[in-house]
């Protein structure tokens, strides 16, 4: 190292604390034990090695959180880490403990089922969830004489998944058929990301035990993380054997909207599907209901239009 880079102001500002260290223990030094007692002298002496021991002190308790504080947030940036987590054996174990913290130790007895409930809705494969469901359903008569009518779906939203790589979307629908009534059932009119998907037939299966004609049509996606789809959804049955419309979530969804209109004849009772908040009201009048729910909404919840003919 040069002389004059010793001599520099960097290398001054690095020394400084040590210098004032130094002169302040010199001062402390001289003040007791070379200097009268009953001097001024000797008095500011002591006060000026005060100021510069406690100015060391200080500097550096500063400058310890500083460090501190930084390496909290590394420390906390590893430890939270995906990669670091997912190495991790004991993750039942930290949830366990997490849980009851979190909840103050209540229902201690029931933590281990409550994660297996969790772990049962959070998503395990490409698909994350649905993202501003949108449905518009419209129900007119066929014969109304003999109950028949018919729905028409209008199902809009964006799927969005953890992974560009191939995967199959499962579209699916069920009736309940009533005896010697055969509903009808048909998916068309399918768009992802703005075109056209070309589908194959897909003919409805009607199970005899339960009666319920379900029609079930695959889509495949792959190269993008977020599809939009559109697609129409026509259903034809009696009214008298399966008297409400509803939607139940296949994966975690997040908002929705659904607009329901009626004849004259026909009244429609909206009902919530285990959602933890209500549905707010937009609109509902004698011939159409709409709805709007704002945030997640888990699998399997949903909700229900319960129908009356009058």
């Amino acid at each position: 190292m040069s002389i004059k880079r010793f001599f520099s102001w960097e290398s001054l500002k690095i020394a400084s604390p040590w210098i004032c260290l130094i002169v302040g223990i010199f001062a402390y030094l001289i003040g007791y034990l070379l200097l009268d007692p009953n001097t001024i002298l000797r008095e500011l002496v002591i006060k000026v090695a005060d100021i510069l021991i406690i100015g060391v002190v200080v500097g550096f308790l500063t400058n310890a959180a500083q460090f501190l504080g930084v390496f909290k947030k590394d420390l906390q940036d590893i430890i939270y880490a995906k990669d670091f987590v997912n190495k991790r054996k004991d993750l039942p174990e930290l949830w366990d403990s997490i849980s009851k913290e979190m909840f103050k130790y209540k229902f201690p007895n029931i933590h281990k089922q409550f994660l297996q409930v969790m772990k049962g809705y959070f998503p395990t494969n490409e698909v994350s969830y649905y993202d501003d469901y949108n449905a518009h359903t419209t129900v007119s008569w066929v014969d109304k004489e003999k109950g028949l009518v018919r729905v028409e779906n209008i199902i809009h939203f964006d799927l969005i998944c953890d992974s560009k790589e191939k995967f199959t979307y499962p579209m699916k629908s069920w009736l309940h058929a009533g005896q010697d009534n055969i509903p009808i059932s048909k998916i068309s009119d399918i768009q992802v990301n703005g075109k056209s998907f070309e589908m194959t037939n897909s003919e409805p299966e009607l199970d005899n035990k339960t009666g319920n004609l379900c029609q079930e049509f695959n889509v495949s996606l792959c190269g993008d993380t977020c599809y939009s789809i559109t697609y129409k959804r026509e259903e034809q049955y009696n009214i008298h054997d399966d008297y409400y419309l509803g939607f139940r979530s296949l994966y975690i969804l997040n908002g929705m909207k659904v607009c329901l209109d009626l004849p004259e004849d026909i009244n429609a009772t909206f009902i919530e599907r285990g959602t933890q908040h209500g549905f707010d009201t937009v609109n509902n009048s004698k011939n159409r209901i709409e709805m709007k729910y704002k945030g997640i909404v888990l699998p399997k919840q949903g909700y229900i239009f319960a129908l009356q003919t009058i």
